[in-house]
């Protein structure tokens, strides 16, 4: 079953055991934010030819033994069944039917072509935020959806596969402003943040921020 809130570490924190092929087990666990554990249970599959190495697959087994962990407690996981499913658009089955489960998310991630800023330029504007009092620890400053978070997982990941490692990455956190994870938004194109960020948030970035400085060099 789904967790209500990807975003709330559940009682006892997120937790997940790893069958290996001896026999034994693997104990996973976190009280942090779910992707970095999905992230580092991923690539620990991934390294010992395991099933289900991807991040997002990741965070569906944490979800799943969670569930199960709490006894199905509807306090912190939903029925399925109970869900309203959307379907997906005509245009956005085309699209995700015409490249890869990595590429797309790159595309998610960066926009299209999937070609990240430099990384001097990812690390000038890594520096600006690890001075930037907007750059706040904890998930109460992420406002996001269990789709996002699954897509924030996988694009960790994609990440980390691509060496795009800055210096300090471990003190980026959230902007407070925009709500975006600050290690994943350095390395985005300027034109894909300015598509995607409404005008009264872009309007709240403060004059140091590397956001409208490059916006004003335009």
């Amino acid at each position: 079953m789904p967790l209500r809130n990807l975003m709330v570490v559940p009682p006892g924190g997120w937790i997940l055991p790893q069958a290996l092929p001896d026999g034994s087990t693997k104990k996973f666990s976190s009280m942090g934010l779910i992707w970095e554990l999905a992230e580092q249970i991923a690539d620990f599959r991934k390294g010992n030819g395991l099933p289900r190495a991807t991040a997002k697959e990741a965070v569906h087994d944490i979800e799943e033994a969670t569930c199960a962990r709490l006894h199905q407690d509807p306090a912190h996981c939903v029925d399925p069944a109970k869900k309203k499913l959307v379907p997906a658009s005509r245009e956005s089955k085309s699209r995700a039917g015409r490249v890869a489960d990595g590429a797309r998310v790159l595309i998610e991630w960066l926009g299209d072509g999937a070609v990240p800023v430099n990384i001097a330029l990812a690390q000038a504007r890594a520096n600006v935020c690890l001075g930037c009092p907007e750059n706040k620890e904890g998930s109460r400053w992420l406002r996001l959806t269990a789709d996002a978070v699954r897509a924030i997982a996988e694009q960790m990941q994609a990440k980390d596969a691509m060496k795009l490692r800055l210096i300090d990455e471990d003190r980026l956190h959230a902007c407070a402003i925009c709500a975006c994870p600050l290690p994943l938004k350095c390395h985005v194109p300027l034109i894909n943040i300015l598509t995607h960020t409404d005008n009264e948030t872009l309007r709240a970035f403060p004059q140091h921020c590397w956001i409208p400085m490059e916006r004003q060099n335009l």
